[in-house]
């Protein structure tokens, strides 16, 4: 292993994964350091949390591979969802398939990557107007290209797709001037057609695992965020996004402005938590939905969250940084105060301080919900954590924000309603 001259290893060349392992106390957690060899700074924990969970069900995952023009990284967090149906389990799938697709491939994900391109190949053709037409295109097409894998299998697929076209076109000479210009925009769809995103790979390949791995019952889910950093041709590094759920990321700058951030796939849309009129009503709504996501990997519709393609991709700076964290992170801290923390201080202090911050948050709402649960009847039991959350709210609307006074004497001011979840967390401090 390597090591940058300030004595922290390189980042491993086939990528890094944890957060299977989070025993000891939350505050304690191990904190994980990483340079890559375009000599940014990467550091992060993941743990169970404190509360009512005792598996961690979130991951980190790591990789750098080697570009066309550079190093290019790629930064993810993962959170498995579903407790009992096993989201660890989702989420350390999905780890290994986003980093396995990003490495040089093997024959198993170029098959998966031939796969995809035929699904979309079909789809497009089945647009087609006759569906005779479209089998003589469909059968003519299967048999030009060549079954054999390789780095053009994409191309290969489509070239012939392409040929297939023209050429039953031509043979046909009875063709409507509707089913010209039919034919007309299928070319053209063809030819715009590009290989599939990678993370599209990981994401198929993770529902076959899951399958075949937890036949149930229940259904292991995940929802993920990730950092995709290409180092271009005259040498700017930009940034893309892969989102499903309400994972987040946001960037700042040096100056702690944030440059862009994500929008959770939530039931729930966070309310402007600084305003402090913000009624109750609304409040109570965002502290008990705020989890329930719209979209996951399991979802009907497999989509990935979409930008506007003037903000991403984004150049990056020197003095960034790329925060991407899980929802037991963002369900404690604003992204205003993610940065108020990490100015002044090294980036591991940063990390242990907000882990810190975390415990005795979770520790606060965990001992005012086991208190309430012990007043109730057994029938009523669940009902401790709504009538919890309603004593916070209703304390935050009188004081504006939530103030929170501990066994120790220390008074806490939170932007966002508490809650007990695995945390995990990644930062990227851009050299």
């Amino acid at each position: 292993m390597h090591s940058h001259t300030d004595g922290t290893d390189l980042l491993p060349r086939d990528g890094f994964i944890f957060g299977e392992d989070s025993s000891g106390p939350l505050g304690a957690s191990p904190i994980v350091r990483w340079r890559t060899r375009s000599d940014d700074l990467l550091v992060s924990a993941s743990h169970h949390g404190y509360g009512y969970k005792s598996v961690n069900e979130d991951r980190v995952a790591l990789a750098e591979v080697d570009g066309e023009h550079g190093s290019d990284t790629v930064l993810f967090v993962v959170d498995g969802m579903g407790g009992r149906d096993r989201g660890d389990l989702a989420a350390q799938i999905l780890s290994e398939e986003l980093v396995r697709v990003v490495r040089p491939p093997d024959a198993d994900v170029e098959a998966e990557i031939s796969h995809l391109v035929k699904d979309q190949i079909e789809t497009v053709l089945w647009q087609l107007p006759s569906r005779d037409f479209v089998r003589k295109i469909l059968t003519r097409w299967r048999s030009k290209w060549s079954s054999e894998n390789g780095i053009d299998v994409p191309g290969r697929l489509i070239r012939t797709a392409l040929e297939a076209v023209n050429a039953e076109s031509l043979q046909d000479g009875e063709l409507a001037p509707d089913q010209l210009r039919s034919i007309a925009e299928i070319l053209r769809e063809l030819a715009e057609m590009s290989s599939p995103d990678m993370t599209e790979v990981a994401l198929r390949r993770t529902q076959r695992r899951i399958v075949t791995q937890h036949p149930g019952p229940g259904i292991p889910d995940a929802c993920f965020v990730g950092a995709l950093i290409h180092t271009e041709e005259d040498g700017r590094r930009t940034l893309d996004i892969r989102q499903i759920g309400d994972c987040r990321l946001f960037i700042c700058s040096r100056e702690g402005h944030i440059r862009f951030r994500t929008i959770g796939e939530s039931v729930i849309t966070e309310p402007n938590l600084g305003d402090p009129t913000l009624p109750l009503t609304d409040l109570m709504a965002y502290s008990l939905h705020r989890n329930l996501v719209r979209n996951s990997i399991n979802a009907p519709k497999l989509a990935l969250k979409q930008y506007r393609k003037q903000d991403l991709p984004l150049v990056l700076e020197r003095g960034d940084r790329v925060f991407l964290y899980s929802d037991g992170v963002d369900d404690l801290f604003s992204p205003e105060e993610l940065i108020e923390m990490a100015s002044n201080m090294t980036p591991e202090a940063f990390v242990r301080d907000l882990l810190l911050h975390s415990e005795r948050r979770m520790k606060y709402v965990s001992g005012l919900l086991r208190a309430q649960r012990e007043q109730l009847p057994t029938h009523l039991k669940m009902k401790a954590y709504p009538q919890i959350h309603e004593r916070l709210n209703r304390a935050r609307v009188e004081e504006g924000c939530y103030v929170e006074a501990y066994r120790d004497g220390v008074t806490g001011r939170w932007t966002k309603p508490p809650k007990c979840d695995n945390t995990s967390i990644c930062v990227m401090w851009v050299d």
